[in-house]
């Protein structure tokens, strides 16, 4: 008799590859984060299928990922990499805080005006390109 619970499971690792149609190398890596369990040999990965447009985010071992990021043929313009944005194969360095003001109206025919702020931070890459994110 087995005395695991189904609840406290783990997911398992699984290769990179699309479920819907298998395509292997025709992926576009979007984010790889490591989990703060496994020994550092799992990280939480996620891409979008080239062929067919399914998302995908699962477990994976390391050294599946470190195979796929030598096999695939695209890597979406920023990369998530544990906490860094990489953009032109370098993480960004952080350039400035900001607050964002977002505006928006409430209740039915344009009732009052509301407004959120969120601070950002704003990241630049070597070659020029900007991007914020929440902080």
């Amino acid at each position: 008799m087995s005395t695991s619970n189904p609840r406290h499971s783990l997911p398992q690792p699984r290769q990179l590859r699309c479920e819907t149609c298998g395509a292997e190398h025709q992926l576009t890596i979007h984010a790889v984060r490591a989990m703060g369990w496994g020994n550092g040999d799992l990280v939480s990965v996620s891409y979008t299928c080239n062929d067919c447009g399914l998302f995908q985010e699962h477990l994976a071992y390391t050294e599946d990922v470190a195979a796929a990021l030598h096999q695939v043929r695209w890597m979406a313009q920023v990369i998530v990499f544990g906490d860094d944005y990489i953009h032109c194969g370098f993480p960004m360095e952080e350039a400035e805080f900001e607050i964002e003001r977002l505006c928006y109206r409430s209740g039915a025919g344009g009732g009052s005006l509301g407004m959120v702020s969120l601070p950002t931070r704003v990241l630049r890459c070597r070659c020029g390109f900007q991007l914020e994110v929440p902080e």
